[in-house]
């Protein structure tokens, strides 16, 4: 555990230099599906285990995630308005900021990656047709996010000259939920976890390993749901009617399909 944690500590400070050198603290978003990946690969390089198949579903959602952010990245000029307002804020910038964002975000990496950490340093072994059905369903989820950011790339794209900045998207994967690609993300997670635990007899999983493995979907939901996610993002939309009636019609996270 500790070589993982060795690794993910260095890929965070090259991170921070990057960041320092560039003076955009957004980096640190691209750095995160990598990230996550680079706990779960170096977890199954210290291991004997020769189940392979969530590595590469990880390795898949990792490079969608680093294609996604990172273009996204290359298209702003600037720092993204929230790194933006703490560089402008924060005393001790260059502490703070390798404390609170990527030292944090390494730390959270681990934690979201815990099940697959744990999983392979056990050196557990995946087979069996519950295993491949949550993987299957892994996969699933990280399709349905990949088209709901699609969809709002596409509307952004589509309204970027359009004078009503209220404008809000509510057709597709969007007309049923506020933020479907937060629900891709979440289960994406809890099917990672499910499909693994399933995989391992309990005698040999025992309670305090399931409590561990459980430690990664719980992180990335709480702060999907309560943190980072949907309440940062939509704390942007205070006073837009638009948004106001939609969000009065579309619940925020599970999707309704019958909307």
């Amino acid at each position: 555990m500790l070589i993982i944690i060795a690794v993910v500590f260095a890929y965070i400070t090259l991170g921070f230099i990057v960041s320092a050198t560039l003076k955009r603290n957004d980096i640190a978003d691209v750095m995160w599906g990598p990230g996550i990946f680079l706990a779960a690969l170096t977890a199954y390089i210290l291991s004997d285990s020769s189940s392979i198949l969530t590595l590469v579903i990880i390795s898949l959602w990792g490079l969608r995630i680093f294609t996604h952010i990172g273009l996204r990245f290359l298209s702003k000029k600037e720092e993204d308005f929230r790194y933006r307002s703490w560089r402008e804020t924060w005393k001790y910038f260059y502490t703070r900021s390798f404390l609170q964002v990527f030292l944090l975000q390494g730390f959270l990496m681990i934690l979201v990656a815990s099940s697959a950490i744990y999983f392979y340093l056990k050196n557990f072994e995946a087979s069996g047709f519950m295993f491949l059905a949550f993987s299957l369903l892994a996969i699933a989820s990280m399709i349905y996010e990949a088209v709901a950011d699609l969809q709002l790339k596409k509307f952004i794209k589509e309204n970027k000259n359009n004078t009503d900045k209220n404008s809000i998207l509510t057709t597709g994967l969007w007309k049923y939920s506020r933020h479907p690609n937060y629900f891709g993300e979440v289960s994406f997670w809890w099917f990672i976890f499910l499909s693994l635990i399933s995989a391992v007899p309990s005698i040999n999983l025992g309670f305090s390993g399931c409590l561990i493995m459980l430690i990664s979907p719980l992180t990335i939901s709480y702060l999907i749901l309560y943190v980072s996610g949907i309440p940062l993002l939509e704390k942007k939309y205070i006073g837009n009617k638009n948004f106001e009636n939609y969000r009065a019609k579309t619940p925020a996270f599970f999707p309704n399909f019958f909307l």
